[in-house]
């Protein structure tokens, strides 16, 4: 953990084996998916951790937790299981541990993103080129969108009302008009990885040639390359600091960049 005021590690955190993913939730707290184990762990504001919930109790193959998305209003958990073509269901009422009750179908599932509008889940598809959107109550696919080759990470904007989807295979980003359903593509280059979106509507991408880039909201264009780290791979948005946190695994750091100065 970050603080984000000096920029200086303040607490670590043991979870479980090879951590994957992190999605935030102002009430519950820090879900990280565990993909070498899978498990959940569930880590409050005090950066403890106070719960791991085990995703291997469901009848089936073992699975293996990948990518994790919190729908904050609906009190749930999204976790994508893609050796076992699952997106389990974590319900996060109130009470601790949450509960992993129940799983829907998705075959090889890895990005998982919801629409705070919709509340309904978009889940990406490598193996398939596709993006698949489920229905948050019947828990079945209702749609299918196609981008580009092998998309791996996906990111919501619900105020503007876009999706945002890494085409690992393909080199681009596809942005998806959540409205008319409209998709434009973005050449972003060789190893796009995470994805993430400022306060302003622009989108930033990790590659893995030690680049940040920016992708323009009104043009769809790549306007700014930022170097960092080595092989950067997550990042995030913080909008206090108005910053740029990205995680680079290739040498152990993470680049914090003033988004002002870009």
């Amino acid at each position: 953990m970050i603080d984000t005021s000096t920029n200086a590690v303040e607490a670590t955190a043991d979870v479980g084996f090879r951590p994957e993913s992190v999605a935030t939730d102002p009430q519950f707290g820090v879900f990280v998916a565990n993909g070498g184990d899978s498990t959940v762990s569930v880590i409050d504001r005090f950066n403890v951790v106070i719960a791991t919930v085990n995703l291997a109790g469901f009848p089936g193959p073992l699975l293996n937790s990948s990518r994790v998305a919190v729908d904050h209003l609906m009190g749930r958990a999204y976790v994508t299981n893609r050796s076992s073509d699952r997106v389990s269901i974590l319900h996060l009422g109130g009470e601790l541990p949450p509960f992993a009750f129940d799983f829907f179908n998705v075959p090889g599932p890895l990005g998982v993103a919801v629409d705070p509008m919709s509340h309904r889940i978009y889940v990406t598809q490598p193996d398939f080129d596709r993006v698949s959107v489920v229905d948050p109550e019947t828990r079945q696919v209702i749609g299918t969108i196609m981008v580009g080759k092998q998309p791996t990470s996906i990111t919501i904007d619900g105020q503007r009302r876009r999706a945002y989807v890494v085409n690992f295979g393909g080199q681009t980003v596809s942005a998806i008009d959540m409205t008319n359903g409209g998709i434009a593509n973005t050449d972003v280059g060789v190893g796009p990885n995470g994805i993430t979106i400022d306060a302003l509507g622009d989108v930033y991408i990790t590659n893995v040639d030690g680049l940040v880039k920016m992708i323009d909201f009104v043009s769809s264009s790549v306007t700014d390359r930022i170097p960092v780290g080595s092989q950067p791979t997550g990042l995030a948005f913080e909008p206090h600091s108005n910053r740029l946190y990205v995680a680079n695994s290739g040498d152990g750091t993470v680049s914090a960049i003033d988004l002002a100065a870009h």
